[in-house]
């Protein structure tokens, strides 16, 4: 229980820094003065002044803030306040908290990527039951798109499997330098309620990944002589992490517009209860299983998921949201005069209203799964 809970912190606690570190950041090279800048919510913990600038931890390690001057308000004539900067410097400051969620996500999965194994998007084997193989597609065939979309990592063609949920899927697989087009249908699985077309693909391992492991004889052996590992150096672990911020991206955009056009399915929603639990319970079973640095690696890719997410969430245009303020920036650019300030903050007290209330619904949610 305290793993879990200690996990589930951390990783809030970084994720919120770096995002209203974006804020901070953006807001300095634009000259707005931040009045304060603060990790958690409700009371004060500990706090100290530097520069003008309050620097505050609070109680509930949930949140964050930075706080600037003119945030709120208008009619302010401090040339350090944020209404009196030009839009564009405006925009680029509620970017910024998502942008660093974004930056967040690449360099942990970049890291990831270098110390550990993945799937490959090249074929290593194939199931009893096959559609991929009867197609024509051999083994040792690389897919590099599906659907006309690019599959650069493993990710990407789980996705569009999902999206196409059992519809024929057009791939196109490289092989000896050739790229060759065929056409799939999926096979249903029962035993896992999905559709497949019945492939093991090959492990990726990066540059740093150990270079040995002890075969079923007992003997020691090396990946690198393995036909269907594939070592990445450096460069190609750079593009991974950033393929996965990507993929990321795509894949929380995909679960909300499912969640909207599917139906809203209030099981389907997790709050931070429910995402400490989580955590905490993939880390302990990693410890089990795996031992430490299986955990510690489980919990880095959690955390850069959490953080793109994280970031496009925060971008999306709704009241309260930093998109929310870009659409009132954006209006703002094309009339060339702002929209009047309590009007724009009618609009965002009933959007933060209604993600109060939600936050609410879901923690609920969150305490009677646990219960």
């Amino acid at each position: 229980m305290i793993t879990t809970i200690v996990a589930g912190l951390l990783i809030f606690t970084i994720i919120v820094m770096v995002h209203e570190l974006g804020h901070f950041w953006a807001a300095r090279r634009a000259g707005v003065h931040v009045e304060e800048f603060s990790i958690g919510m409700g009371p004060r913990l500990l706090h100290f002044t530097r520069k003008d600038t309050m620097y505050s931890i609070k109680l509930f390690p949930i949140g964050g803030s930075c706080r600037m001057l003119g945030d709120e308000e208008d009619g302010k004539i401090d040339p350090r306040a944020l209404n009196a900067k030009p839009v564009g410097w405006r925009i680029m400051i509620f970017v910024g908290g998502a942008a660093m969620n974004f930056v967040l996500a690449f360099v942990i999965f970049t890291i990831t990527a270098m110390f550990t194994s993945y799937a490959d998007t090249t074929i290593q084997r194939f199931s009893a039951t096959s559609p991929i193989a009867e197609a024509g597609v051999q083994i040792g065939d690389r897919i590099v798109r599906i659907n006309n979309q690019n599959v650069n990592i493993y990710g990407d063609f789980a996705l569009e499997m999902m999206r196409a949920d059992g519809s024929p899927i057009d791939i196109v697989v490289e092989r000896d330098g050739q790229r060759l087009d065929f056409t799939i249908v999926p096979h249903y699985l029962e035993s896992e309620s999905r559709f497949i077309v019945g492939f093991t693909p090959g492990m990726g391992i990066g540059p740093f990944f150990a270079r040995t492991y002890v075969d079923a004889d007992g003997y020691t052996a090396y990946w690198d002589n393995v036909a269907w590992v594939y070592r990445s150096g450096f460069f190609r672990s750079i593009r991974l992490g950033f393929d996965n911020m990507v993929f990321s991206v795509r894949a929380t955009f995909f679960g909300l517009t499912r969640l909207i056009t599917q139906g809203f399915n209030a099981g389907g929603l997790m709050g931070p209860i429910g995402i400490v639990t989580h955590v905490g319970g993939q880390v302990e079973r990693d410890l089990q299983a795996a031992g430490g640095m299986a955990a510690f690696w489980s919990l880095m890719g959690f955390t850069a998921l959490l953080s793109a997410n994280l970031g496009l969430i925060n971008l999306l245009p709704l009241p309260a949201l930093d998109g929310g303020r870009l659409i009132f920036l954006l209006l703002e650019a094309v009339r060339r005069k702002p929209i009047p300030p309590d009007k724009e903050g009618i609009v965002h007290f009933a959007g933060f209203v209604l993600l109060m209330l939600l936050a609410v619904f879901v923690a609920y949610n969150d305490i009677v799964r646990l219960l």
